[in-house]
């Protein structure tokens, strides 16, 4: 008998046992998430969230936390909004090149400065206050595209990073659609869910809504999902659909 196609709820499901039980490509711990520092306080974490997540785009994520972690552990003072505004441009620009190698330094530069300070004048210096000063995901996304860079990839990235860390609750967390970057897209494609695998908007919109609508058909998390996710297409890097369910069966 032929075996039944694979639907994107039963996917999700599969995905998330594996990532949960630690499973094959699944026991990685590669998510940002799991380069947090342990032996520190919320705030000193929430802050290293909030500085390596901004700069995670047209950079390999492993080279990036990997980066930042060894930064943290040499200088935690670093990843606070007053020692980044009392560098000068050049010093600061020297740091991030050499440990957190981003691939456009001079828009990294701007945003940690503009983001310090925004953070600084209306958080406190606490980025745990963007996400306490409102009970709705919703609106706790509205106050994180207010700082440079964090629109709905990167932005929703810092939303999931912290909502997952700190264990973060919100009654509307399904009407928030997750990040989409180019591997959630293929895999999308190379399972038959979409048509396109480039990265246009229409593509990206449409996974975005695909595993929002899976995610809530088959009662999981998004949060978890989407870590898994990158997890399956980073770490993974399948080329076919039979590659993707090698590394999820």
């Amino acid at each position: 008998m032929e075996e039944m196609p694979l639907t994107p709820p039963e996917f999700v499901r599969r995905v998330t046992d594996r990532f949960l039980a630690r499973e094959g490509i699944f026991s990685e711990s590669r998510n940002v998430e799991d380069y947090v520092p342990k032996e520190t306080d919320q705030l000193s974490q929430s802050l290293f969230l909030f500085y390596v997540v901004q700069l995670d785009y047209a950079v390999r994520g492993r080279i990036l936390y990997e980066g930042a972690r060894n930064l943290f552990d040499e200088n935690p003072k670093f990843f606070t909004p007053q020692y980044i505004l009392n560098l000068d441009n050049k010093e600061l620009m020297n740091i991030l090149r050499s440990s957190l190698r981003p691939r456009y330094p001079n828009e990294a530069v701007i945003r940690y400065k503009q983001n310090s300070r925004r953070l600084e004048d209306r958080y406190e210096g606490n980025p745990v206050l963007i996400f306490t000063k409102s009970p709705y995901a919703s609106q706790t996304l509205e106050r994180i595209y207010e700082f440079r860079g964090m629109g709905p990839k990167i932005g929703n990235l810092f939303f999931r990073s912290m909502t997952s860390f700190f264990e973060l609750k919100y009654d509307d967390l399904d009407t928030v659609l997750p990040p989409v970057d180019i591997h959630d897209v293929r895999v999308a494609y190379l399972l038959g869910f979409v048509e396109g695998k480039d990265m246009t908007d229409k593509n990206i919109q449409e996974v975005k809504v695909l595993w929002n609508r899976a995610c809530r058909a088959a009662g999981i998390n998004w949060i978890t999902f989407d870590r898994a996710l990158w997890l399956l297409g980073s770490e993974g890097k399948p080329k076919t659909k039979e590659d993707i369910l090698d590394l999820i069966k």
